[in-house]
């Protein structure tokens, strides 16, 4: 359970708490992407070929490093340009034919590349949207997109080629070619991306796009947009960067008048498809936006087509208590009696001791690879379990969160936050077991994944939103509120030291 202060950009009056879950909401969707398969694979890959099948059948000094930076690079690369990472996978798979003896291991870098292919064929475009096309206004110039991702990756080109150039005449210092070609690629990839992103950017002005009708609100580099769909009852919500525009009149509402206090949007026209990675531009008027960036993440919104808002932010709707998403424990409780939400104790120490063994096994591979002593091998291997567990622990096990009417209390990650809840506060979830809460100054991630091993376990994502749907709804009706409930940050649990020792010793046991 994390606290974010900055919730978002300030969208001229559009709610805060639209914007807060959005962004995170956005945050979360971003770690689940599917680009974590590749690094996923290439750790299991790497455990099996150097842990299993003996590494690398190259007497070359240089030749078990070499191995490891092509396997490691794509998993790199892969967060950079996905088509970049599946090219340096089949590289890997080809020279890992050559290195290693047994057949299975060549099978296993073959699977490890056509992981990477696809995840990277998951880039394919999507059939046009059946409307009209057209080409859109071209300004004067394009900008210079991802400059900075090309400088990036130049300079890690740079230094992996000095790196590599400094290990060929120092032949004892081959262990620094894993980085050295990891570097590499990921340079590589940062200029493939920024090449990727200035061609669809041309494109976008030099080929008919499709139209659309929407409802935008500008601000200086940055344009958040709203596709009503074609029954008016939701819409479409996303954003984009823009390159700055200076404007002799701030823009206003369709009635003539400036009104800062309200929230409102103004028509507009949408070059583009409104996607995921989608490149875009808008025309609003005497105003055409210049994208510097692709569309981030779209999302689905109830829709007030006589607002030209998200509905939520005039009526609330969304904030309303689901009944039946009540558990009986919820229903009737005193408006000041604290609850507590946590995540499944056994589910909590599987993931714990999931972490922090993979850590160790994975540090102890690391050094059976480099050749360390057993007390250096010893120490980084207790080291990184140790981090492991500590990761786990407050990750999984010490996140919690109390509330009641008077507002909510969470020990999180990092530390406790404590907040009061507000007219402007909201409660959503995604499909992925993650509740964004909008609570005081505030954006807080509550984790509430399926319970597990048993239902009875913890609430599940439906049932903490209606239970602290429903404590907001109390606090409206009683005054004066007592404030948040006290809430303390747990020990660490006796047994996460046994656990840490128990994995230690498992690792050294599996890497020799």
């Amino acid at each position: 359970m994390g606290a974010d202060r900055a919730a978002g950009p300030d969208l001229s009056g559009i709610s805060a708490v639209t914007i807060g879950a959005v962004a995170d909401h956005v945050g979360m969707r971003r770690l689940r992407r599917a680009e974590v398969l590749v690094p996923a694979t290439g750790t299991a890959v790497f455990l099996l070929i150097f842990g299993v099948f003996g590494g690398s059948d190259d007497p070359a000094p240089a030749a078990r490093w070499v191995g490891a930076g092509v396997m490691l690079a794509p998993a790199l690369m892969v967060y950079a340009h996905r088509w970049a990472a599946a090219c340096a996978a089949i590289f890997c798979a080809l020279l890992w034919t050559s290195l290693s003896g047994p057949y299975v291991a060549m099978l296993v870098a073959w699977a490890y590349a056509a992981v990477a292919v696809h995840v990277a064929r998951l880039d394919r475009p999507l059939p046009a949207t059946p409307v009209p096309h057209r080409c859109p206004p071209r300004p004067a110039a394009l900008p210079r997109v991802a400059a900075s991702t090309e400088a990036l990756g130049g300079v890690l080109i740079a230094l992996a080629a000095l790196g590599l150039g400094y290990v060929w005449s120092e032949r004892d210092a081959v262990p620094w070619l894993t980085p050295f070609i990891a570097g590499a690629g990921l340079g590589v990839a940062l200029l493939a991306r920024a090449l990727h992103h200035q061609r669809a950017l041309r494109d976008l002005f030099a080929l008919p796009q499709p139209v659309h009708a929407v409802r935008v609100v500008e601000q200086l580099g940055y344009v958040h947009v709203l596709l009503p769909a074609p029954d008016a009852q939701t819409a479409l919500e996303f954003g984009f960067d823009v390159a700055p525009q200076t404007y002799d009149v701030a823009p206003e509402a369709e009635d003539g008048g400036a009104h800062d206090e309200e929230p409102h949007t103004v028509a507009a026209l949408l070059y583009g498809e409104p996607r995921p990675g989608a490149w875009c531009t808008v025309d609003a008027g005497d105003r055409h936006h210049v994208p510097l960036g692709p569309v981030a993440d779209v999302i689905e919104v109830p829709y007030d087509v006589v607002q030209g808002l998200p509905r939520e932010i005039e009526d609330d709707e969304e904030q309303l208590v689901d009944p039946e998403a009540l558990r009986p424990a919820d229903r009737g409780v005193a408006p000041f009696q604290a609850r507590e939400h946590r995540i499944a104790p056994p589910r909590a120490w599987a993931a714990t001791i999931a972490i922090g063994l993979g850590a160790a096994l994975a540090a102890g591979e690391v050094c059976r690879l480099a050749g360390l002593g057993s007390p250096i091998a010893t120490a980084l291997v207790t080291v990184a379990t140790a981090a492991g567990y500590e990761f786990g622990w407050r990750a999984e096990l010490r996140p919690r969160l109390l509330w009641h009417a008077g507002g909510v209390a969470t020990v999180g990650f990092r530390g406790l936050d404590r907040q009061p809840w507000a007219t402007d506060s909201a409660v959503v979830h995604d499909d992925g077991g993650t509740v964004v809460l909008t609570v005081g100054e505030s954006v807080l991630t509550v984790p509430a994944p399926p319970p597990w091993p048993s239902p009875a376990a913890q609430r599940t994502a439906d049932q903490l939103v209606a239970a602290l749907r429903d404590a907001r709804t109390q606090s409206f009706e009683i005054s004066p509120l007592l404030p948040p409930p006290e809430i303390e940050a747990p020990r660490r649990p006796v047994l996460l030291y046994p656990a840490c020792a128990l994995s230690v010793i498992a690792a050294l046991l599996v890497v020799g």
